[in-house]
């Protein structure tokens, strides 16, 4: 089979434990690129944020950012972008301030960083993104994902249950143990991100591999013509998968390029 596409996670997949690409990863991605494979971040963060890592190799890229809600051509051009419901987003905004959330609210342009206070880095902040301590005066007209610190076992989460069939929560995770909630609008996630890439692409889903660790990824294993999984992912994202690679630690994303595109 040839692909002709590769669709890859960023945080615990690419990126290893300390936040890092490297050096045997970087020059897997230059080689794909160099091949005529189309690379695509596909992740759960926003789209200025997924392409930073091909941008420090001088390669321009595919993405599926915000967990599928924001979708774009390797020149920028939208391809897809799917809104949270506004009545959501007042609800959110208001439960993230009372929970005391540490969270990322992304419109096409910028992010929104909400956390307790703005910290040290808030001056060296991009123009992109805006941090705040509180999100009741905030404009957040036109968003598309959410992206906040919790837990399963945090008690405000129960409060997003009565949004079922709006919207979407799924769980990611990283190295440093936390747990990340990315929500979606209904219908949206990876799958339909890397489906809508595909379709704007020209490319057959049988021609995409994807790479992932966490439950956020699922979606885009049930679309693509291979998925593999990361030696650090959970078991049942392992046991959904077509092969599992080495962990992230372990330049797994290059071992399996290696695999899958040899010579």
């Amino acid at each position: 089979m040839r692909y002709r596409l590769a669709a890859i996670d960023l945080d615990a997949t690419l990126l290893d434990s300390k936040n890092q690409l490297s050096e045997t990863n970087a020059a897997a991605l230059r080689g794909l690129v160099a091949r005529g494979v189309i690379v695509a971040p596909a992740t759960a963060r926003w789209y200025q944020v997924a392409l930073r890592p091909f941008e420090a190799l001088g390669l321009q890229v595919a993405a599926i950012a915000g967990g599928g809600s924001d979708v774009r051509a390797a020149d920028g051009t939208v391809i897809a972008q799917h809104l949270l419901p506004g009545e959501f987003v007042s609800f959110f905004a208001e439960l993230c301030d009372r929970a005391g959330w540490r969270a990322n609210l992304s419109t096409s342009e910028r992010t929104f960083r909400r956390d307790r206070e703005a910290g040290a880095w808030a001056s060296r902040a991009p123009s992109w993104l805006v941090p705040v301590t509180s999100l009741g005066d905030v404009d957040l007209t036109g968003l598309l994902s959410v992206l906040a610190h919790s837990h399963e076992a945090d008690p405000f989460i129960a409060e997003l249950e009565e949004w079922a069939g709006r919207v979407v929560a799924r769980w990611a995770g990283n190295f440093d143990g936390d747990s990340l909630l990315t929500i979606t609008a209904a219908g949206v996630d990876k799958g339909s991100g890397l489906a809508a890439l595909c379709s704007a692409l020209g490319i057959d889903p049988s021609e995409a591999v994807v790479f992932g660790d966490s439950e956020v990824d699922l979606p885009m294993f049930e679309v693509a013509g291979l998925a593999v999984a990361m030696g650090n992912a959970s078991a049942e994202v392992q046991a959904r998968a077509g092969f599992i690679t080495a962990s992230a630690d372990d330049d797994g994303v290059a071992r399996a390029i290696e695999r899958i595109w040899p010579g």
